[in-house]
């Protein structure tokens, strides 16, 4: 199960599953946002702070971490972007490639869009002035037409494939893969040792899914479908999703008329009214009939220049 709860007016974001449950604060004014990760039923936690780029042409997004922390007790991997390498070498879990990691993780790194879509399309949409409605909305169309159209070129090459090759959908989404491959045959092929594995009829299985998963999702290829294996993995996922935003994005508001509006044109109306009585009246004694008279001239000519004298006041 998982689920994901934005918070427009607080500007944060949780993601939350049956594991773990990942809380994301953003700040729109300083293109940063706070990541605090947690493990269900664990009383430990990671905190990031994390700094992103946005650019409109093309539309990209970049980031890079300047703050990495855990708790209890509070120890920081990363402090003003700089990895704390001699803190990090005392303690004794830590792995040789760790402290490289971390120096990676302090440069600016381009984000896939669709990898953890939730939050980067969230960053996206808080970033008008940069991304405007109008093209971010251009931007999932042109995803989710560009996702649909890579699996159907998928679903064309798995047609064609002559090896048994077959597009199956389990809980960690899509994969290209034999539906009858049992488990006691991939028990049997990791009991080997690792040098034996290549050379047998399970492993050359493996050679070839994954020389045709690279000739589908590698850019290199000339078979590319124009999409990533993450993003062919995720798709049913990313297609619900941004068919979401894009059907709230396309309710027109509906259009209310000003509130001021009714009330200028009677104010209009009765400064026409009494302009022209106020005039009339100038040159036409009390009488009765003369009032009746005075009264349809009025009318009629309050008719002939009453609406452009209503919509040369209500431009003001």
């Amino acid at each position: 199960m998982r689920t994901v709860d934005i918070d427009n007016e607080d500007n944060s974001l949780v993601i939350d599953t049956d594991f773990t449950t990942d809380t994301f604060y953003f700040y729109p004014e300083e293109k940063k946002f706070k990541l605090s990760s947690s493990i269900k039923d664990d009383v430990f936690y990671n905190t990031s702070i994390i700094e992103y780029r946005v650019s409109a042409h093309p539309i990209e997004l970049q980031m890079r971490t300047i703050e990495l922390s855990h708790e209890p007790p509070l120890e920081y991997s990363i402090r003003d972007g700089v990895v704390l390498e001699s803190e990090i070498i005392k303690n004794k879990f830590n792995r040789p490639k760790r402290v490289q990691e971390l120096k990676e993780q302090t440069e600016w790194m381009k984000i896939p869009l669709l990898n953890n879509l939730e939050v980067n399309l969230h960053i996206l949409s808080i970033h008008s002035e940069i991304i405007s409605k109008e093209e971010n909305r251009r931007f999932l169309r042109q995803s989710l037409e560009r996702i649909k159209l890579g699996l159907s070129k998928t679903q064309s090459a798995i047609e064609k494939d002559k090896n048994g090759l077959r597009i199956l959908t389990g809980e960690y989404g899509k994969q290209i893969w034999y539906p009858n491959v049992s488990d006691e045959e991939f028990k049997k092929y990791l009991d080997l040792p690792e040098e034996k594995r290549k050379d047998t009829p399970f492993g050359k299985k493996i050679e070839y899914a994954q020389k045709f998963n690279d000739s589908l999702f590698n850019e290199k290829f000339p078979n590319y479908v124009g999409i990533s294996e993450t993003e062919f993995k995720n798709s049913d996922k990313i297609i619900k999703y941004i068919q979401k935003l894009v059907d709230e994005k396309e309710q027109t508001p509906q259009i209310l008329p000003a509130k001021n509006s009714k009330t200028k044109e009677v104010i209009t109306s009765l400064l026409i009214t009494l302009l022209l009585s106020w005039v009339a009246s100038l040159f036409v004694n009390i009488n009765p009939f003369l009032i009746f008279i005075l009264v349809q001239i009025i009318a009629f000519l309050q008719s002939i220049i009453g609406n452009w004298f209503t919509r040369y006041f209500l431009k003001s």
